[in-house]
């Protein structure tokens, strides 16, 4: 199993990039507004996963200010976001995808962008689900 790295915080920039025939690409960064000592990290997403950040950050949803887990491995690459909720233990949702140039997401918990600050945690079915989807990829 492939070590990943986590980060909490929100995106402070992104770069967008989709061409005809390509993979989305995006160069984000993350900053962790409640911790300026905290140095920022740089990180790639490609896909779904870039088409998801790039379409919530032209949004005004609750869920882009919320301090999320970002997940990536030794090259950068993002693997998951996610939200936590109110629960310590269990997270509110999870966007991942198959393979990191894939243009399907996987979402966990609620489909729509998340409109509180303070979530709920995703309920037993996608939980559930969510276990199940880590087993096995």
């Amino acid at each position: 199993m492939e070590q990943l790295f986590k980060y909490q915080g929100t995106v402070d920039t992104i770069s967008y990039n989709k061409n005809e025939g390509y993979t989305a690409g995006a160069d984000i960064v993350l900053n962790d507004i409640n911790n300026w000592d905290k140095a920022p990290t740089r990180i790639q997403a490609f896909g779904g996963l870039a088409n998801y950040i790039n379409e919530i950050e032209c949004t005004d949803a609750e869920e882009r200010y919320i301090n999320a887990d970002w997940y990536y491995d030794r090259n950068l690459f993002l693997h998951r976001i996610e939200i936590p909720s109110s629960s310590e233990r269990i997270p509110a949702k999870v966007i991942t995808q198959d393979d990191f140039l894939s243009g399907e997401l996987a979402v966990f918990g609620p489909q729509d962008y998340i409109e509180t600050d303070s979530p709920e945690p995703m309920d037993r079915e996608q939980l559930a689900a969510w276990c199940e989807y880590r087993i096995n990829h």
